[in-house]
């Protein structure tokens, strides 16, 4: 059971040793809030969440009156993955959402049911000593939010029964989670492309030097699938089966090779109406989200463009890390290599970089207050 207790807030050195007291009694969770993906992890427990962020709920009125439906449950219904499977395939009340559209939360009661649900299963896992505090999380937010959307994130966050929220540029956790030290004046570009938004950021010193970002990512590759197979074949699928080709064909390189890979598609014919099915191959993908993909790598360039140039030799040494799970399109660290001519890497795991981050700064406290000091971010 969770217990709420009064927590009185202290100046930040004193609170910082009255934290190590109730450490023992109280969860230290981090958080990648992210438009795809929604990821925690708990103190000596490791990532114990990796869902999609989305819900299924019941639709809601559209008017009142006598005329109005009647429904005896309203609230959600699937969450994560379980939702996910129901895209396209949901019965005509019930509605499929991704609350957090490009980095930014678009529907605020369903972060908030989301962000409770899966709070419920972390309290409900098993500990040593007794959980009397509320916990302290640590969030991973895009450097490019306004005031408003941190306090948005901040307030979901404690009405969810957290005492504290920290909130940290994605782009240091990534580099964090890479092994990047915090108190080093090197640079290093990350370029995190996740679902909704992409970001390209020059890390250094614990803290964003430059960062820009696009609404362009891997969300919009999809669409890009589905217009491409639409326009040229006249057939009709769905998100879920554009990113299924996606992963199973996308390849950015154009090397030829001896056998190019196909996947299978299935939808519904636009003339006739019937199921058909069809071959397509990494030369239609290429073509198909080639303009999308070019606008990252313009991004890249325009980012390099505005670096102080006292860390252009250590970016030439360090080179671009790619995290996200859009990092993972095959040929796409070659492509952006030979457009800036800086050896380009996609990292292990990329998707879990930014948790990783988050791990690293609940597990080291003295890291924690060395990036609060530098970032300030949020608070």
């Amino acid at each position: 059971m969770l217990y709420s207790f009064t927590v009185i807030k202290f100046p930040f050195g004193l609170n910082s040793k009255i934290e190590k007291y109730i450490a023992p009694f109280s969860l230290d969770i981090g958080v990648d809030l992210g438009s795809s993906n929604f990821l925690i992890f708990l103190k000596d427990r490791g990532i114990m969440i990796n869902e999609p962020t989305m819900l299924a709920r019941t639709k809601k009125k559209k008017w009142s009156g006598l005329s109005a439906p009647q429904l005896s449950y309203s609230g959600p219904i699937a969450y994560g993955m379980k939702a996910k499977e129901m895209i396209n395939r949901e019965p005509k009340q019930i509605e499929v959402v991704s609350p957090i559209k490009n980095g930014v939360i678009s529907d605020l009661e369903a972060v908030e049911s989301l962000i409770s649900h899966y709070l419920k299963v972390v309290y409900e896992i098993p500990s040593k000593y007794p959980k009397i505090f509320k916990p302290r999380v640590i969030v991973g937010v895009p450097s490019s939010i306004n005031q408003v959307q941190k306090r948005a994130v901040k307030s979901i966050f404690l009405a969810s029964g957290v005492r504290d929220v920290v909130l940290v540029e994605e782009a240091v956790l990534a580099s964090i989670g890479m092994g990047l030290p915090i108190d080093s004046s090197m640079g290093l570009v990350v370029v995190d492309i996740g679902g909704g938004k992409t970001e390209v950021s020059v890390v250094s010193v614990g803290g964003v030097v430059v960062g820009k970002g696009i609404k362009t990512a891997g969300n919009d590759l999809d669409t890009s699938i589905i217009n491409y197979v639409k326009m040229k074949y006249g057939l009709l699928i769905g998100p879920n089966s554009a990113e299924k080709i996606k992963i199973e064909v996308g390849n950015l390189s154009d090397e030829s090779q001896k056998e190019k890979k196909l996947s299978v598609v299935r939808g519904r014919d636009l003339e006739t109406g019937l199921p058909k099915s069809i071959k397509i191959g990494e030369n239609e993908i290429r073509e198909a989200i080639s303009l999308e993909v070019s606008k990252i790598v313009k991004m890249v360039g325009s980012v390099l463009d505005e670096t102080p140039p006292e860390l252009m030799e250590d970016i030439l040494k360090r080179g671009i890390a790619l995290v996200g799970n859009g990092a993972k399109m095959l040929g796409l660290a070659k492509l952006i290599e030979r457009e800036t001519k800086i050896a380009t890497r996609v990292v292990d795991e990329p998707g879990l970089c930014v948790v990783k981050g988050c791990g690293e700064l609940i597990q080291k406290p003295d890291l924690l207050t060395r990036v609060r000091l530098v970032s300030n971010f949020g608070e």
